[in-house]
């Protein structure tokens, strides 16, 4: 019996294999606070558009509360250097 041998590619963890979807393979600071920026945009014009003005304002609300948070977590990850390091091929 022959075993076939198979390349190990390296793991990532479930959080920064879900990052590199957003970011793209070779990820950059830039391209994740984009990220951020369209799909906030994006949920605040639905919401106003959308909505009458007592729940979109609260909904819109909630939106810049979690853009911030997600501009922190982006600052963490760009002081922790996760942007700045080069990713090997995954072929």
């Amino acid at each position: 019996m022959t075993e076939d041998v198979t390349e190990d590619s390296p793991q990532t963890s479930g959080f920064l294999a879900g990052l590199e979807f957003l970011t793209g393979e070779d990820p950059s600071a830039g391209s994740f606070l984009l990220v951020v920026g369209m799909v906030t945009c994006v949920f605040i014009a639905a919401f106003q558009f959308m909505l009458t003005p007592p729940i979109s304002t609260l909904l819109t609300g909630l939106v810049l509360v979690i853009a911030v948070i997600s501009f922190i977590l982006g600052a963490v990850l760009d002081m922790l250097n996760y942007f700045d390091t080069p990713r090997s091929p995954s072929h």
